[in-house]
């Protein structure tokens, strides 16, 4: 995976910019939910590393938040 910055993450053929909240193939957008998006950046944020789903939800959720996290999560 290839960084400039913090804010663009590249792999394979897709570019993540973090600031933007883009997602492109080849240069070619492709529309992500918000919360999809925050757990892919948070994947190429940590590559090689094992994420909990626990992390996942502590990092994508507030603790005030009640949601079926396991479904939301399976879902993004």
């Amino acid at each position: 995976m290839k960084t400039e910055g913090s804010e663009i993450l590249r792999f394979a053929t897709f570019e993540v910019n973090l600031r933007a909240g883009e997602l492109r193939k080849h240069g070619v957008r492709i529309k992500l939910q918000e919360q999809p998006f925050h757990v892919l950046a948070i994947l190429l944020r940590r590559p090689g590393e094992v994420v909990t789903r626990e992390e996942l939800r502590s990092e994508n959720w507030s603790a005030d938040t009640f949601v079926d996290f396991d479904n939301s999560l399976n879902t993004a």
